[in-house]
C-alpha cells in the first residue's frame, strides 16, 4: 500500500515536471539544433510529428553571395570572389546549377539592363558583362573607380555606382562595350547603395543616412541633401513619395521624399537582426535581415508600417529581389528562393523552420524506466 502510494506520488511529480520542462524547452531550443534520432538510447519513445513542407529552395554558389538581380528566367548573383553567378530560375522551386564569369575585383552587387549585367566589382570599379546568352556570359569590360564599388543602379544610358568613400560615381554606358569616365559626387558618408528615380539619385550613405543628389545634369550632379538615420544606411529602394532604407541595426527606415530637397524625418520598423538589403513590391517591403533571413513588412500605410514576419534562410541574408510569388535572396552561401505568394506567411506553410517533436525517455524510478519527455525543435537541413 505504502509502495503503491509512493509510485502514485512519483507519477504525479513526473507529470507536473513534464508540464514545466516541455514549454521551457520549446522556447529555449529553437536554435540551430540537429539531433540524429538513431543515436539515442534504447529507452527512448519517439513521437515524430511529420515535418511541414516549407517553400524555401536553395542553390549554393562557390563564392559568397551578396547581391542579386532577376531578369527573365535567370537570377544574376554577385558572388564576391567567384564573380557573377548566373542561375536558371525558370522553375523557381528547382534552381539550376550556377554558371560563372569571374571578375577581377569582388562582385558586390549587380544590376541587369538589356543584354548586359552591370557589376559593382569592388576594387575594380564597374564591370560590364554581355549576357545575351546567359549560359555563356562574356568577358567583363571594366571602368575603374578610385574606391570600392559596392552598389549599382542603371537608368537609361548611365550606371550609378555607390563607390564607398568616393560617393556616387556616374558612368555613361550608352556604349556598354566602352563605358565612359566616371563623374563623381562625394557623399561624406560611405556610399553603399543607390536608387535613381526621376531627377534624383538616392544614396544609402552609411552613418550619414540617406543622401539625395540632383542628377538632372549628369555631367554636374548637385550637392547631396542628407537625412540622417538612427542606424547605418546599407541599401535604399524608392517607390512614389517614399524612400525605404535598410538601416542595419535600426531595421527599415521610411523617409518621405515628396520634396527631395527636404526629405522628412524617418519612420522606423525594427527588425530582429541587421537590415542589409531592401526591395518593395506592392504593399510590402522585403528586407534582407542578415542572420535572421527575410523580413516582410506591410507598408500599405508607409507612415505606420506593420510588424515584420520572417522566413529564416539558414545563412546570412545580404540582398533581396522580388518577382511575382518569389523572393530571391543573396544569402552568403548562395541563392535562396522563398515563396511569398502569401506575404503574411513567407515560405508557407511552415516558414523556413519546420520542426519535428521528439520525446526521449530516461527517468528511472525504483530501477524501472518510467520516462521523461524532452522536446526539441529541429531545424530541417537544407537540400
Amino acid at each position: 500500500m505504502q509502495k503503491s502510494k509512493k509510485k502514485k506520488i512519483l507519477l504525479i511529480i513526473l507529470l507536473i515536471s513534464m508540464f514545466i520542462v516541455i514549454p521551457n524547452m520549446l522556447i529555449s531550443a529553437q536554435g540551430d539544433i540537429e539531433i540524429p534520432i538513431e543515436e539515442k538510447n534504447s529507452n527512448k519513445i519517439i513521437n515524430t510529428r511529420p515535418p511541414q513542407e516549407s517553400s524555401v529552395y536553395y542553390e549554393d554558389t562557390t563564392g559568397y553571395a551578396c547581391g542579386v538581380h532577376v531578369s527573365g528566367d535567370y537570377a544574376y548573383v554577385a558572388d564576391r570572389d567567384s564573380g557573377l553567378a548566373v542561375i536558371d530560375i525558370s522553375d523557381p522551386t528547382n534552381p539550376g546549377t550556377p554558371i560563372y564569369e569571374n571578375t577581377t575585383g569582388w562582385a558586390e552587387n549587380v544590376y541587369v539592363s538589356g543584354d548586359y549585367a552591370y557589376v559593382a566589382a569592388g576594387s575594380s570599379g564597374l564591370a560590364v558583362i554581355f549576357i545575351f546568352d546567359p549560359t555563356n556570359p562574356g568577358t567583363p569590360i571594366y571602368e575603374d573607380t578610385p574606391e570600392i564599388a559596392i552598389g549599382i543602379y542603371v537608368s537609361g544610358d548611365y550606371a550609378y555606382v555607390a563607390d564607398r568613400e568616393s560617393g556616387l560615381a556616374i558612368i555613361n554606358v550608352s556604349d556598354p562595350t566602352n563605358p565612359g569616365t566616371p563623374v563623381y559626387e562625394n557623399t561624406t558618408g560611405q556610399a553603399r547603395g543607390v536608387y535613381v528615380s526621376g531627377d534624383y539619385a538616392y544614396v544609402a550613405a552609411g552613418n550619414l543616412g540617406l543622401a539625395v543628389i540632383n542628377v538632372s545634369d549628369l555631367t554636374n550632379p548637385g550637392m547631396p541633401v542628407y537625412e540622417d538615420t538612427d542606424g547605418y544606411a546599407f541599401d535604399v529602394y524608392v517607390v512614389g513619395d517614399y524612400a525605404y532604407v535598410a538601416d542595419y541595426e535600426s531595421g527599415l527606415a521610411i523617409i518621405d521624399i515628396s520634396d527631395p530637397t527636404n526629405p522628412g524625418t524617418p519612420i522606423y520598423e525594427d527588425t530582429i537582426r541587421k537590415a542589409h538589403g531592401v526591395y518593395v513590391s506592392g504593399d510590402y517591403a522585403y528586407v534582407a535581415d542578415g542572420g535572421w533571413g527575410l523580413a516582410v513588412i506591410d507598408i500599405s500605410d508607409p507612415t505606420n508600417p506593420g510588424t515584420p514576419v520572417y522566413a529564416n534562410t539558414n545563412g546570412f541574408a545580404f540582398d533581396v529581389y522580388v518577382v511575382g510569388d518569389y523572393a530571391y535572396m543573396a544569402n552568403g552561401e548562395g541563392l535562396v528562393v522563398i515563396d511569398v505568394s502569401d506575404p503574411t506567411n513567407p515560405g508557407k506553410p511552415g516558414g523556413a523552420i519546420p520542426f519535428e517533436l521528439i520525446i526521449i525517455s530516461s527517468v528511472i524510478v525504483g530501477g524501472a524506466v518510467i520516462g521523461v519527455a524532452v522536446v526539441i525543435l529541429l531545424r530541417r537541413k537544407r537540400k
